[in-house]
Protein backbone atom coordinates (compact mmCIF):
# COMPACT_ATOMS: atom_id res chain seq x y z
CA UNK A 1 0.00 0.00 0.00
CA UNK A 2 1.19 3.48 -0.84
CA UNK A 3 1.80 6.57 1.35
CA UNK A 4 -1.19 7.79 -0.94
CA UNK A 5 -3.50 5.28 -0.29
CA UNK A 6 -2.61 5.80 3.77
CA UNK A 7 -3.16 9.30 3.65
CA UNK A 8 -6.62 9.06 1.99
CA UNK A 9 -7.87 6.62 4.10
CA UNK A 10 -6.46 8.33 7.31
CA UNK A 11 -8.23 11.64 6.04
CA UNK A 12 -11.72 10.14 4.96
CA UNK A 13 -11.58 7.99 8.91
CA UNK A 14 -11.07 11.78 10.52
CA UNK A 15 -14.16 13.02 8.36
CA UNK A 16 -16.26 10.11 8.68
CA UNK A 17 -16.35 11.27 12.84
CA UNK A 18 -16.79 14.76 12.45
CA UNK A 19 -19.69 14.11 9.94
CA UNK A 20 -21.61 12.06 12.04
CA UNK A 21 -24.29 14.07 14.13
CA UNK A 22 -26.04 12.90 17.19
CA UNK A 23 -29.59 14.82 17.95
CA UNK A 24 -30.56 15.45 21.42
CA UNK A 25 -34.71 15.87 21.77
CA UNK A 26 -35.64 16.99 25.05
CA UNK A 27 -39.27 14.75 24.87
CA UNK A 28 -41.31 17.23 26.99
CA UNK A 29 -44.38 19.91 26.46
CA UNK A 30 -42.06 22.25 27.12
CA UNK A 31 -39.31 22.25 24.26
CA UNK A 32 -39.74 24.92 22.06
CA UNK A 33 -39.38 22.67 18.83
CA UNK A 34 -42.93 21.27 19.52
CA UNK A 35 -44.30 24.42 18.93
CA UNK A 36 -46.62 24.93 16.06
CA UNK A 37 -45.45 28.40 14.36
CA UNK A 38 -41.73 26.83 13.82
CA UNK A 39 -40.49 23.94 12.00
CA UNK A 40 -37.99 22.58 14.28
CA UNK A 41 -39.52 19.06 14.78
CA UNK A 42 -38.98 18.37 11.15
CA UNK A 43 -35.50 16.68 11.22
CA UNK A 44 -33.06 16.00 8.30
CA UNK A 45 -30.53 13.07 8.71
CA UNK A 46 -27.40 11.22 7.52
CA UNK A 47 -26.87 14.61 5.22
CA UNK A 48 -23.37 13.77 3.62
CA UNK A 49 -22.58 10.93 5.07
CA UNK A 50 -20.37 8.39 3.71
CA UNK A 51 -22.10 5.17 2.63
CA UNK A 52 -21.14 3.49 6.46
CA UNK A 53 -22.23 6.87 8.45
CA UNK A 54 -25.04 7.03 10.32
CA UNK A 55 -26.90 9.96 12.48
CA UNK A 56 -28.35 9.12 16.61
CA UNK A 57 -31.03 10.54 17.89
CA UNK A 58 -31.19 10.33 21.82
CA UNK A 59 -34.33 11.21 23.45
CA UNK A 60 -34.20 12.58 26.33
CA UNK A 61 -37.43 11.68 28.49
CA UNK A 62 -38.93 14.05 31.02
CA UNK A 63 -37.42 14.42 34.95
CA UNK A 64 -39.38 15.27 37.94
CA UNK A 65 -42.43 16.02 35.76
CA UNK A 66 -45.63 14.35 35.73
CA UNK A 67 -45.78 13.94 32.51
CA UNK A 68 -45.23 10.34 31.24
CA UNK A 69 -45.10 9.16 27.33
CA UNK A 70 -45.10 6.07 24.88
CA UNK A 71 -43.47 7.28 21.59
CA UNK A 72 -44.58 5.50 18.41
CA UNK A 73 -43.15 5.38 14.80
CA UNK A 74 -46.42 5.53 12.98
CA UNK A 75 -47.28 6.56 9.34
CA UNK A 76 -48.45 9.71 7.45
CA UNK A 77 -51.72 9.17 8.07
CA UNK A 78 -50.97 8.43 12.04
CA UNK A 79 -49.16 11.12 12.27
CA UNK A 80 -51.29 14.07 10.65
CA UNK A 81 -54.49 12.83 12.61
CA UNK A 82 -52.65 12.18 16.24
CA UNK A 83 -54.13 8.63 16.24
CA UNK A 84 -52.13 5.37 16.72
CA UNK A 85 -54.59 2.96 14.63
CA UNK A 86 -52.04 -0.44 13.92
CA UNK A 87 -52.60 -3.02 15.97
CA UNK A 88 -49.12 -3.52 16.78
CA UNK A 89 -47.56 0.03 16.45
CA UNK A 90 -43.81 0.40 16.81
CA UNK A 91 -42.83 1.16 20.31
CA UNK A 92 -39.52 3.83 20.22
CA UNK A 93 -39.80 4.89 23.47
CA UNK A 94 -41.53 4.54 26.87
CA UNK A 95 -40.49 7.22 29.17
CA UNK A 96 -42.42 5.98 32.73
CA UNK A 97 -39.85 6.96 35.44
CA UNK A 98 -39.88 10.49 35.75
CA UNK A 99 -38.22 10.06 39.25
CA UNK A 100 -34.64 8.64 37.22
CA UNK A 101 -32.72 10.10 34.00
CA UNK A 102 -34.03 8.23 31.11
CA UNK A 103 -33.13 8.60 27.36
CA UNK A 104 -33.11 6.64 24.62
CA UNK A 105 -30.87 6.42 21.19
CA UNK A 106 -32.11 5.17 17.68
CA UNK A 107 -29.27 5.22 14.56
CA UNK A 108 -30.80 6.13 11.66
CA UNK A 109 -29.16 3.11 9.73
CA UNK A 110 -30.48 1.15 6.98
CA UNK A 111 -30.59 -2.30 8.73
CA UNK A 112 -30.96 -3.69 12.21
CA UNK A 113 -28.96 -5.61 13.91
CA UNK A 114 -31.16 -6.69 16.25
CA UNK A 115 -34.76 -8.80 14.53
CA UNK A 116 -37.77 -6.37 14.91
CA UNK A 117 -35.23 -3.57 15.22
CA UNK A 118 -36.62 -0.10 13.30
CA UNK A 119 -34.62 0.26 9.80
CA UNK A 120 -34.85 3.89 8.10
CA UNK A 121 -34.35 3.63 4.07
CA UNK A 122 -32.26 6.16 2.16
CA UNK A 123 -34.58 8.50 1.15
CA UNK A 124 -37.75 7.71 3.25
CA UNK A 125 -39.84 9.77 6.11
CA UNK A 126 -40.44 8.40 9.17
CA UNK A 127 -42.97 9.65 12.04
CA UNK A 128 -43.17 9.81 15.77
CA UNK A 129 -45.82 10.85 18.22
CA UNK A 130 -46.69 10.70 21.88
CA UNK A 131 -50.29 10.13 22.29
CA UNK A 132 -50.19 9.74 25.76
CA UNK A 133 -52.00 12.08 28.68
CA UNK A 134 -50.96 12.54 32.31
CA UNK A 135 -53.43 9.96 33.38
CA UNK A 136 -53.43 7.58 30.56
CA UNK A 137 -49.73 6.69 29.25
CA UNK A 138 -51.01 4.01 27.03
CA UNK A 139 -53.42 5.99 25.20
CA UNK A 140 -53.55 5.95 21.37
CA UNK A 141 -55.73 8.89 20.60
CA UNK A 142 -54.98 12.66 20.40
CA UNK A 143 -53.21 13.07 24.14
CA UNK A 144 -49.75 15.25 23.83
CA UNK A 145 -49.82 14.68 19.94
CA UNK A 146 -53.04 17.13 19.54
CA UNK A 147 -52.23 19.19 22.87
CA UNK A 148 -49.22 20.21 22.43
CA UNK A 149 -48.17 18.85 19.17
CA UNK A 150 -45.42 16.48 20.12
CA UNK A 151 -44.44 14.91 16.82
CA UNK A 152 -41.51 14.91 15.08
CA UNK A 153 -40.88 14.08 11.70
CA UNK A 154 -37.15 12.34 10.41
CA UNK A 155 -36.19 13.04 6.48
CA UNK A 156 -33.26 10.51 5.81
CA UNK A 157 -30.76 11.46 3.24
CA UNK A 158 -30.62 9.61 -0.03
CA UNK A 159 -27.10 7.56 -0.13
CA UNK A 160 -24.36 9.22 -2.04
CA UNK A 161 -21.35 7.49 -3.24
CA UNK A 162 -18.11 7.58 -1.39
CA UNK A 163 -16.27 10.79 -2.03
CA UNK A 164 -12.83 10.41 -4.32
CA UNK A 165 -9.78 11.50 -4.41
CA UNK A 166 -10.23 14.35 -6.94
CA UNK A 167 -12.97 15.58 -5.09
CA UNK A 168 -11.20 15.83 -1.89
CA UNK A 169 -8.34 17.00 -3.48
CA UNK A 170 -7.60 20.60 -1.94
CA UNK A 171 -7.82 19.04 1.72
CA UNK A 172 -5.78 16.10 0.71
CA UNK A 173 -2.92 18.25 -0.91
CA UNK A 174 -2.91 20.87 1.84
CA UNK A 175 -2.68 18.71 4.88
CA UNK A 176 0.83 18.68 6.16
CA UNK A 177 0.78 14.99 6.62
CA UNK A 178 0.81 14.90 2.59
CA UNK A 179 3.60 17.81 2.23
CA UNK A 180 5.95 15.65 4.70
CA UNK A 181 5.39 12.56 2.62
CA UNK A 182 6.00 14.64 -0.51
CA UNK A 183 9.02 16.42 1.33
CA UNK A 184 10.99 13.16 2.33
CA UNK A 185 13.96 11.80 0.59
CA UNK A 186 12.73 8.85 -1.72
CA UNK A 187 14.95 6.10 -2.66
CA UNK A 188 16.07 6.67 -6.35
CA UNK A 189 14.73 4.72 -9.01
CA UNK A 190 17.28 2.47 -11.01
CA UNK A 191 16.45 0.64 -14.45
CA UNK A 192 19.13 -2.05 -15.84
CA UNK A 193 18.59 -3.47 -19.38
CA UNK A 194 20.36 -6.84 -20.66
CA UNK A 195 20.40 -9.50 -22.84
CA UNK A 196 23.29 -11.45 -21.10
CA UNK A 197 21.53 -14.23 -19.33
CA UNK A 198 22.74 -13.91 -15.48
CA UNK A 199 25.52 -16.26 -13.99
CA UNK A 200 24.86 -17.37 -10.25
CA UNK A 201 27.53 -18.34 -8.01
CA UNK A 202 27.09 -20.50 -4.99
CA UNK A 203 29.34 -21.03 -2.26
CA UNK A 204 29.13 -24.82 -0.03
CA UNK A 205 28.78 -24.25 3.38
CA UNK A 206 31.33 -26.12 5.66
CA UNK A 207 30.13 -28.23 8.23
CA UNK A 208 30.37 -26.42 12.04
CA UNK A 209 30.57 -29.52 13.52
CA UNK A 210 33.19 -32.79 12.85
CA UNK A 211 31.86 -36.18 10.99
CA UNK A 212 32.17 -37.95 14.93
CA UNK A 213 30.05 -35.44 16.52
CA UNK A 214 27.14 -35.80 14.05
CA UNK A 215 23.80 -37.48 15.80
CA UNK A 216 22.18 -39.75 13.52
CA UNK A 217 18.43 -39.93 14.59
CA UNK A 218 16.59 -42.67 12.70
CA UNK A 219 12.54 -43.81 12.63
CA UNK A 220 11.12 -46.14 14.52
CA UNK A 221 10.64 -48.59 11.47
CA UNK A 222 14.59 -48.48 10.37
CA UNK A 223 15.19 -49.26 14.41
CA UNK A 224 12.66 -52.65 13.85
CA UNK A 225 14.78 -53.36 10.85
CA UNK A 226 18.00 -52.66 12.19
CA UNK A 227 17.00 -55.24 14.75
CA UNK A 228 15.90 -58.08 11.99
CA UNK A 229 19.20 -57.84 10.34
CA UNK A 230 21.29 -57.87 13.49
CA UNK A 231 19.11 -61.02 14.54
CA UNK A 232 20.06 -62.41 10.88
CA UNK A 233 23.37 -61.85 10.89
CA UNK A 234 23.64 -63.43 14.81
CA UNK A 235 22.27 -66.72 13.13
CA UNK A 236 24.41 -66.68 10.19
CA UNK A 237 27.25 -66.61 12.42
CA UNK A 238 26.34 -69.56 14.55
CA UNK A 239 25.66 -71.81 11.52
CA UNK A 240 29.06 -70.93 9.93
CA UNK A 241 30.77 -71.70 13.16
CA UNK A 242 29.19 -75.15 13.47
CA UNK A 243 29.74 -75.99 9.92
CA UNK A 244 33.42 -75.19 10.85
CA UNK A 245 33.34 -77.37 14.00
CA UNK A 246 31.89 -80.31 11.94
CA UNK A 247 34.58 -80.04 9.09
CA UNK A 248 37.36 -80.07 12.04
CA UNK A 249 36.51 -83.34 13.85
CA UNK A 250 35.97 -85.03 10.42
CA UNK A 251 39.28 -83.99 9.75
CA UNK A 252 40.60 -85.14 12.84
CA UNK A 253 38.38 -88.51 13.01
CA UNK A 254 40.15 -89.16 9.27
CA UNK A 255 43.66 -88.18 10.12
CA UNK A 256 43.09 -91.37 13.43
CA UNK A 257 42.07 -93.73 11.04
CA UNK A 258 45.46 -93.54 8.85
CA UNK A 259 46.87 -93.28 11.32
CA UNK A 260 45.43 -97.30 12.89
CA UNK A 261 45.80 -98.41 9.16
CA UNK A 262 49.58 -97.79 8.93
CA UNK A 263 50.59 -98.77 12.78
CA UNK A 264 48.79 -102.56 11.48
CA UNK A 265 50.27 -102.94 8.29
CA UNK A 266 53.96 -101.76 9.83
CA UNK A 267 52.83 -104.60 12.63
CA UNK A 268 52.05 -107.30 9.88
CA UNK A 269 55.30 -106.60 8.38
CA UNK A 270 57.14 -106.94 11.57
CA UNK A 271 55.94 -110.33 12.41
CA UNK A 272 56.59 -111.66 8.11
CA UNK A 273 60.01 -110.46 8.57
CA UNK A 274 60.37 -112.11 12.43
CA UNK A 275 58.82 -115.50 10.94
CA UNK A 276 61.65 -115.34 8.07
CA UNK A 277 64.41 -115.01 10.56
CA UNK A 278 63.55 -118.04 12.52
Amino acid sequence: MSSKTVLVTLLFSVTSVIATKTHKVYWNTTNPIFRIDNTDHIVDVNQGNLPWEYDQLNIICPQNSREQHVIYSVSREEFDSCRVTSPRPKIVAICNKPETFMYFTITFRSFSPTPGGMEFKPGQTYYLISTSTTRDIHRRVGGFCSSHNMKMIFNVAEKEEQPSVNRNKQMIYNSPLYTALQTSSRRPATTTTTTQIPIYYYKSRTPAVHTSDYIYYYSPRDLVQLKLAAKRHSKHGMHDNSENETFRAARLTSASVSISTASCVLMMAISGLVKILV
